[in-house]
């Protein structure tokens, strides 16, 4: 495998984003986005993983998080959508003309965002997002048992981000009929109930598949790792492998 750093062209300036060229690729791209305060370094075990395993991958830092190394400011949800769709836009005119959004978190909701925003997307990947996050958050700051890291983002605060997504994702759910899509719960999530991932799933279109891995909310993608190979391996088996009709889930119905 290699890595290489690249920034990419976005409206607003530039973003920047790790490229992991498989050794043997399978003809298969994935466009991946991290969540709110964090880094692409924080995906980085679950893009590693899929480029061992012959997907080609490029993974972003959104504008205005300063662990990353984008830079900028997050002036709106309109620049986390850009930055992934540049990001996608790369892998189809390096790597394959299928391509897959994935994120976590945040990121989750701009992977669904950004598939529907764009039919040549072959379907996304969505870790620890869910439905009613508002609401949930507002119990969690009422509370007092979670802290929202809004000092390591220049720009918007993650009720602000969340306030603007919410009410798009009925829109971008009717957007997603026809392609598949994974949604991923995470067992010790303590700021997306399990609950609320599964709340999103009944609300989405088919083709879709739901899936509960041990984790806590931060390395959640790190844990789905194995889920979004079976699933990204069950729809594009390699040459020789015998594919299945369809992803199949190993874990319990949703909540």
């Amino acid at each position: 495998m290699n890595v290489q750093l690249r920034y990419l062209p976005v409206p607003r300036g530039t973003i920047a984003a790790l490229d992991y060229e498989p050794r043997r690729p399978r003809g298969i791209a994935v466009a991946v986005a991290h969540g709110y305060s964090s880094s692409k370094h924080n995906l980085d075990v679950l893009c590693a993983f899929l480029a061992s395993h012959g997907f080609s991958v490029l993974s972003v830092d959104f504008p205005g998080h300063k662990l990353g190394a984008s830079g900028g400011v997050l002036s709106s949800i309109d620049d986390l959508t850009d930055t992934l769709t540049a990001a996608a836009r790369y892998a189809r005119e390096h790597y394959s003309e299928t391509v897959y959004t994935c994120g976590h978190s945040m990121g989750a909701t701009t992977a669904l965002r950004v598939c529907a925003g764009d039919p040549q997307v072959a379907g996304a990947i969505a870790i620890a997002t869910g439905w009613g996050r508002p609401s949930a958050l507002d119990a969690l700051a009422t509370k007092g048992v979670v802290d929202l890291r809004g000092g390591y983002v220049n720009g918007l605060g993650l009720p602000e981000i969340v306030a603007a997504t919410e009410p798009l994702l009925e829109g971008v759910l009717s957007r997603l009929g026809g392609r598949p899509c994974l949604y991923v719960a995470a067992e010790r999530d303590m700021m997306v109930s399990q609950r609320s991932v599964a709340e999103l799933f009944a609300r989405a279109p088919e083709p879709k598949t739901f899936e509960t891995i041990p984790s806590d909310h931060t390395y959640a993608g790190e844990h789905a790792r194995a889920a979004v190979l079976a699933w990204l391996g069950a729809l594009h088996p390699r040459e020789g492998q015998r594919p299945r009709a369809e992803p199949v889930s190993a874990a319990s119905d949703p909540l």
